[in-house]
């Protein structure tokens, strides 16, 4: 599992109340919130905590860093743990960062392939008014992490603390948008060659030859591409921070030679998807285009909305300094003018700021529906639009293997059946509610929510007996009547009662479990004959372990 404490990303103090209202938002899906949890309020209604929570950080006015902590804990996927584990878990966390007793509000996010937990912690202590600030947070967060592994029994992840920190950002971008940093493609491109220059002169030399300069910046060096994106050359390996540097070839030395003339025929770092065992470069190519039409489409607009305030307040301008003439050329008395002038100001006021007002309401409507969209987030955009290409770019990204329960055949399939609720090997638009960025589609089949990634049905915790039987029908649908059953026992025996309940025609491959959805099925027909008879009928065997 990872823990994540997320840092505030602006100077101005985080929000509470925002953040619970992003947090518990829906967003149109079905299965995004598995629960919502208030501890240590003296309610557990989520309205009543968040003012109680809001209050106790008013308490304190001396406290000048943020006063929430935002605390994400993210499974691996397909492991999904019980709500009384994972409240269990979010209890020893909160502990050993020395928040017992703090307020905080924790929900359970599962509309992704990772099931996660964001966690807002008050600082504030709730009888003391003081803020905490965890001390080597990252240390015990870690620590912490590799016992709960261990304990429950969870894929074991690196929990180094000691990489660099510029290393673990890069590969954080990466991840969340799919595309090469500049860090990965100078290791892969140009730190060869780098290392074996013998002077400043050669070092210039090699990373003219890809498009790089290197600066000196702070106490260190940068290395910086064609297009301005930089990287701390330590970053990309040890060997070139300042000190070895200067060590191995001398103090620094400029280069000598024009840079933009050695760059004209060098490689040059084009921000370009993750290396994928498919072709993206038209892909790709179309989605930079479209994010160029967007941004010249948004400039044209907000140019438009611009120019539309501005002449709205000239003409303001204009109508106060007419009403203005015609009160000075008025016969009445000064206190009588002095009080037309005043409403007069007062509306030209008012109608600046409705103008103000409609002009910011239209210029958050137009960056809402015309945002730049990043690179993976355009592939699902386009694959909820039906574009099978995309989907596949998406699936292509899943590494490892699916360790939760699912249903799925022997023979691998990426492509959906086409039937009633497929259409040219996609489900129809209206029930699809997302997918996620390594193309697990989430769609509705009557009242049951499917999780489908290509080539399995991923099956929740917890299912009801009813959406389980939705789950098969779609599965033989999609992938005929003999099926592969995978997970935990309970889950395998569940899924065998259920098929023998409604008595589906369906096989498992599963030699065992075929066994005993037979067994199960030869207990039904004779149950219903007794009950025809007028026999009554004798308990079922209790389920037993295969």
């Amino acid at each position: 599992m990872i823990a994540k404490i997320i840092p505030i990303k602006s100077v101005r103090k985080s929000n509470y109340s925002a953040l619970i209202q992003y947090l518990t938002n829906p967003q149109d899906k079905s299965e995004r919130i598995s629960q919502i949890k208030v501890s240590n309020c003296y309610s557990d209604d989520l309205t009543a905590g968040l003012l109680e929570i809001q209050n106790t950080q008013e308490m304190n006015k001396r406290a000048k860093s943020d006063k929430t902590c935002h605390l994400v804990l993210s499974f691996p996927e397909g492991e999904r743990l019980s709500l009384s584990d994972l409240n269990a878990i979010e209890e020893r966390f909160c502990d050993v960062l020395g928040f017992n007793g703090h307020q905080r509000i924790s929900v359970v996010h599962d509309d992704t392939n990772n099931l996660h937990i964001h966690i807002a912690i008050n600082k504030i202590h709730p009888k003391n008014f003081t803020i905490h600030n965890p001390y080597y947070d990252y240390n015990k967060v870690a620590k912490l992490c590799e016992q709960i592994e261990q304990e429950y029994g969870l894929t074991k992840v690196n929990h180094e603390t000691q990489s660099d920190k510029a290393s673990r950002v890069a590969q954080e971008i990466e991840t969340r948008t799919g595309v090469e940093s500049l860090l990965s493609w100078i290791k892969r491109e140009a730190l060869a060659e780098i290392r074996h220059a013998d002077n400043w002169q050669d070092l210039h030399q090699v990373l003219a030859g890809h498009g790089l300069e290197i600066k000196e910046r702070g106490n260190g060096f940068v290395l910086v591409a064609n297009n301005g994106v930089a990287v701390k050359a330590s970053s990309v390996d040890r060997s070139l921070s300042k000190g070895n540097l200067t060590q191995r070839l001398g103090a620094f030395v400029q280069n000598e030679h024009s840079t933009q003339s050695s760059q004209q025929n060098a490689k040059q770092y084009q921000p370009k998807p993750l290396q994928n065992r498919i072709d993206t470069s038209e892909l790709y190519a179309r989605y930079q285009q479209e994010q160029e039409n967007s941004a010249r489409q948004r400039s044209s607009q907000w140019a438009i909305l611009r120019q539309s305030r501005d002449q709205l307040i000239d003409r303001a301008k204009l109508e106060a300094k007419l009403k203005r003439n015609i009160i000075k050329s008025i016969q009445a008395g000064r206190l009588a003018k002095k009080a037309l002038y005043a409403t007069a100001h007062q509306q030209f006021k008012t109608t600046i700021a409705v103008i103000k007002s409609d002009y910011q309401k239209a210029y958050q409507n137009s960056k809402a529906h015309r945002s730049r969209m990043g690179w993976l987030d355009w592939l699902a955009f386009e694959a909820k639009n039906g574009n099978a290409e995309a989907l596949g770019v998406l699936r292509s990204r899943r590494v490892g293997e699916f360790k939760g329960n699912q249903i799925t055949t022997k023979q691998s399939n990426d492509d959906y059946i086409t039937n009633n609720h497929f259409k040219d090997g996609f489900i129809e638009d209206n029930c699809v509610e997302s997918i996620t960025k390594i193309g697990t589609v989430t769609y509705q089949t009557g009242s049951t929510t499917i999780r489908d990634d290509g080539k399995r049905l991923i099956v929740l915790p917890d299912t009801s007996h009813e959406a389980l039987r939705d789950i098969l029908q779609v599965a033989m649908k999609k992938y005929g009547s003999h099926l592969a059953i995978n997970g935990t026992e309970s889950f395998r025996l569940e899924i065998a009662e259920v098929a023998a309940q409604n008595q589906m025609r369906i096989t498992f491959d599963d030699k065992r479990l075929e066994q005993y959805r037979q067994q199960l099925m030869k207990q039904h027909r004779k149950s219903r004959a007794q009950s025809a008879g007028g026999i009554r009928s004798t308990p079922s065997t209790p389920r037993r372990s295969l």
